[in-house]
């Protein structure tokens, strides 16, 4: 299932401080070959991986070994994705941080990166196909499961 996916940063709060720990994090996952452009209001970040290592969970049912992402750093009115509204009747705005291009055959990929992603940035949320939008405890359930589907960013998290 082909497509692309976001992560969402509340209060247009992007910055390009947090691309080291980004880095890291895709780094540690065996990405060990970066290529990142800055294009002065966004940044075009391509990884692969030079081989496979078949001890890591992240290698399960996924076999895919690049990634592209485009990450804005300045708030601008096309960044802009959608209002929240959380329990207490307090609306926030969104806006694009992370833009991941090509979501594809990597969802095992891409939720053991969002797992980590959300330990360090427990407010952004994700937004997956369909219009569908992950929070921290979404990816943390999704990715504690045992079975877990191919096309989880493509459903209600509600129902997973």
């Amino acid at each position: 299932m082909a497509g692309d996916v976001q992560i969402l940063r509340r209060k247009g709060d992007n910055c390009c401080r947090d691309i080291k720990d980004i880095v890291n994090i895709l780094m540690s996952r065996g990405f060990t070959n970066e290529f990142l452009s800055d294009y002065g209001d966004y940044y075009t970040f391509s990884i692969n991986k030079p081989g496979y290592d078949d001890d890591g969970r992240w290698y399960l049912d996924d076999a895919s070994s690049w990634a592209v992402m485009y990450i804005d750093i300045i708030k601008r009115k096309y960044s802009y994705y959608c209002t929240v509204e959380d329990s207490s009747g307090q609306k926030t705005d969104y806006y694009r941080y992370i833009y991941i291009e090509g979501y594809g055959d990597r969802a095992f990929m891409y939720l053991n990166f969002l797992h980590e992603y959300f330990k360090l940035f427990p407010d952004d949320i994700f937004a997956g196909a369909a219009d569908h939008l992950y929070t921290k405890e979404d990816i943390d359930r999704i990715y504690e499961k045992e079975i877990w589907s191919e096309i989880w960013h493509c459903l209600d998290p509600k129902t997973l």
